[in-house]
C-alpha cells in the first residue's frame, strides 16, 4: 500500500477522519455561540474561527482529490457534493443566513466514519424490510387524524368557533393530540370534548409505540444477519 492509499484510508476510516470528525464537532460548538447575544463582542473572533475551519475543510477536500484514485467521481458523489456546497459560500465570503445554511451540511460529512456509516446502513435495510407495514400503518395515522379532526370539530364548534372554526382548523389540534404532545393552545371545554380527547390521547400512546416496535425488530434482525454474514 503506497502512501496515497494509506492517507485515503485513514481520511475515510482512520486517524485523520477521526481529526475531521473532531473539527466538524468544535465547528457546530462555535456556531452555536456565536448564536449566544452574551457573546456577540467577540463576533470578530468567530469570523477567525470561520475562516479557520473553512480553510481546514478546504485542505481537506484537496487532499482527498489528490489521493483518491478517482477524484472525479468522488466530486459528483453525495459527500462531495456537501464538501463543495458547503465551502464554496464561505470562499465567496458570502454571510448571508440564508447562504450560511448551507454550511450546515458539514454536519453530514460525520458520516463517513465506517461504524456510523454501517448504522445508517442498516436502519436503511429495516425501514426497506418494514416498509408495507410502515405505508399501512401510515394510512391509518392519516385516517385516524382526519377522523379525531371532525370529532373534535362536531364537540366543540359551537362554543369555540375562533379555535375550531374548521376541519383543516382542527387538524391541528388532533396532531398535536395524537402525537400525544399536547402544546395547550387548542384544548376542549366541553364534556364531549374531553371525553373525546381522552379516547384519542390514549390511542396516540399505542400509535406511537407501533412503529417503535417495529423498526426495532426490523433492526434487531438486521443486526443479526450482518453479525451472521462476519462469522462466516
Amino acid at each position: 500500500m503506497d502512501l496515497r492509499q494509506k492517507i485515503a484510508k485513514s481520511l475515510d476510516d482512520g486517524p485523520l477522519g477521526i481529526a475531521v470528525i473532531g473539527i466538524i464537532i468544535l465547528y457546530l460548538i462555535s456556531l452555536t455561540l456565536e448564536t449566544l447575544p452574551s457573546l456577540q463582542e467577540y463576533k470578530s473572533v468567530f469570523e477567525t474561527l470561520e475562516l479557520l475551519f473553512t480553510g481546514i475543510f478546504v485542505c481537506e477536500f484537496l487532499m482527498r482529490m489528490i489521493v483518491y484514485t478517482k477524484p472525479i467521481k468522488y466530486v459528483f458523489s453525495f459527500f462531495g457534493i456537501v464538501d463543495i456546497v458547503s465551502i464554496v459560500p464561505a470562499l465567496f465570503g458570502t454571510n448571508l443566513m440564508a447562504v450560511r445554511v448551507f454550511r450546515l451540511l458539514r454536519i453530514f460529512k460525520l458520516f463517513r466514519s465506517k461504524r456510523m456509516n454501517q448504522a445508517v446502513t442498516r436502519i436503511s435495510n429495516a425501514l426497506i424490510e418494514i416498509r408495507t407495514d410502515l405505508l399501512l400503518f401510515c394510512s391509518i395515522v392519516l385516517i385516524l387524524l382526519y377522523f379525531s379532526a371532525v370529532g373534535i370539530y362536531l364537540f366543540e364548534n359551537e362554543v369555540q368557533p375562533e379555535i375550531f372554526s374548521s376541519i383543516p382548523a382542527a387538524m391541528w389540534w388532533a396532531v398535536a393530540t395524537l402525537t400525544t404532545v399536547g402544546y395547550g393552545d387548542a384544548y376542549p371545554i366541553t364534556t364531549g370534548g374531553k371525553i373525546f380527547t381522552s379516547i384519542i390521547t390514549i390511542l396516540g400512546i399505542g400509535i406511537i409505540a407501533i412503529p417503535t416496535g417495529l423498526i426495532s425488530a426490523a433492526l434487531t434482525r438486521s443486526k443479526n444477519k450482518d453479525d451472521k454474514k462476519e462469522q462466516d
